[in-house]
């Protein structure tokens, strides 16, 4: 059957001419217009780029590059600062000794580039018109150098690279510590569990003062001051590691050592017989006067087993030594074991092992033979000390302490501020006395020692 045709009108006519958009044609326009829109916002908001002008005064504002000037001289290669900007660290380290002495040039160097000269009462040095200002508490060493000189005490001493070190943020700190933890027992039908309590105990930090001098001639110039500073951040970061060991390890509570008491001690007075001490090994043989050549590698192994498996973390748990132990005693037995060709010996790589665990110099431990001497120690330092960081390192300069008016020198003062706490060394055998482990089920510490013969 054959529909009667209409006649169409433009109104009635399809949307189909090449004019009018196809649906999928309109969705890509309305995706287009939506981009093109989010496009545009961000543009909106997107902070206009930053412009960098020249200061109309250059002397008024530090550049954003640093560089050494040409007049700067080096006598010597530098031995303490390291890295890509040894150099400028150095340089910009001796420049601010110079502002904290007073000099003209190191007080515009430090306030040009943004190197705060912090008096040790807060007061901020601002004085560029005149030499030789000073205060009487010293200068606070700024964030950047007081980094480098954690990184040389950290390279420089042994206790602080393996201790805990814990900020102080006041001249005192104080932290629970785990002595015993609950315990399990077995339990009849309808009958009451044992009550069981974990037990603490605190370690409590005290900052004491560390203070250096040395002298320096008085023609402190900004040409020399890429070796002065080199050096004097050396020997202050030095003098403090070097103290920092001796506390750690040899400390005995006197004022010697700022009351602090180290590792050996603490081993030593856990019961006045060191045979009765779970965590000190006792040597074979004897000649310990004179020499170390009774001790064998079964002490070693002895010594080894004695550390709780808790604290015999990889990479953790090292010998302490100083250098003529290593070679006189761990060489010696290494060596005699055998199974090494010559070549070997020459040639094998210069990292200090033994049994499979780092050994670590520290030349504060014996370096003469002696009769009951803990002369090596072991274990994970970590977890038997707290090294807590002040970090409030100060620097200041006299021309009168010392008599350097006359001799027409400086005195150069650095002081910091720390504690040593040496928390667990273990207990006394159990017929000795009753036992404190920090952790339960063990009996000798995280750190043990070694101990030569009575003869």
């Amino acid at each position: 059957m054959n529909r009667p045709q209409f006649p169409t009108t433009p109104e009635s006519t399809p949307n189909t001419t090449p004019e009018s958009p196809t649906q999928d044609s309109l969705e890509s326009l309305i995706q287009s217009a939506v981009a093109d829109g989010f496009a545009q916002l961000r543009k909106e908001l997107t902070p206009p780029p930053r412009r960098f002008t020249n200061p109309i005064d250059p002397d008024d504002t530090a550049s954003d590059t640093f560089s050494i000037p040409a007049t700067v001289k080096r006598y010597s290669s530098l031995k303490n600062f390291t890295g890509q900007n040894a150099d400028e660290k150095a340089y910009r380290f001796g420049m601010f000794c110079l502002g904290v002495y007073g000099k003209k040039q190191g007080i515009e160097f430090c306030l040009k580039n943004n190197i705060p000269l912090i008096a040790g009462t807060g007061d901020i040095q601002t004085k560029t018109s005149h030499e030789n200002v000073n205060t009487s508490s010293g200068f606070l060493v700024p964030d950047e150098f007081q980094n480098d000189l954690i990184d040389l005490r950290e390279t420089f001493g042994v206790f602080r690279q393996n201790a805990k070190v814990v900020p102080m943020a006041s001249d005192t700190r104080s932290d629970p510590r785990r002595v015993n933890g609950v315990t399990a027992y077995f339990v009849g039908e309808s009958q009451a569990a044992t009550l069981s309590d974990k037990s603490w105990d605190r370690v409590r930090l005290t900052a004491k003062k560390l203070m250096v001098l040395t002298k320096y001639s008085n023609e402190l110039n900004e040409d020399a001051v890429l070796n002065i500073g080199d050096d004097l951040a050396g020997e202050i970061a030095y003098a403090f590691a070097l103290k920092e060991d001796q506390c750690g390890f040899n400390g005995d509570g006197s004022a010697t050592y700022g009351g602090i008491t180290g590792v050996v001690q603490k081993l030593l007075s856990v019961d006045p017989n060191p045979a009765n001490i779970l965590g000190i090994t006792g040597s074979s043989g004897t000649g310990y006067a004179s020499t170390y050549n009774s001790i064998t590698l079964a002490d070693f192994n002895r010594l080894v087993a004695s550390l709780p498996e808790y604290a015999d973390v990889p990479g953790k748990a090292k010998f302490y030594c100083s250098k003529l132990f290593w070679g006189s005693v761990m060489m010696r037995i290494a060596t005699a074991a055998g199974g090494n060709r010559v070549s070997q010996i020459i040639n094998t790589e210069n990292k200090k092992s033994f049994l499979g665990y780092d050994v670590v110099i520290t030349q504060v431990l014996p370096k003469v033979p002696a009769i009951n001497q803990v002369a090596c120690l072991f274990g994970n330092l970590a977890m038997a000390a707290r090294l807590g960081d002040r970090r409030q390192t100060t620097i200041q300069m006299s021309e009168h302490a010392l008599n350097a008016f006359e001799q027409d020198e400086v005195v150069i003062r650095g002081t910091e501020r720390f504690d040593i706490v040496v928390h667990d060394v273990g207990d006394p055998a159990p017929s000795a006395g009753p036992a404190r482990s920090a952790q339960a089920g063990n009996v000798a510490g995280p750190i043990v020692g070694l101990i030569t013969g009575a003869s």
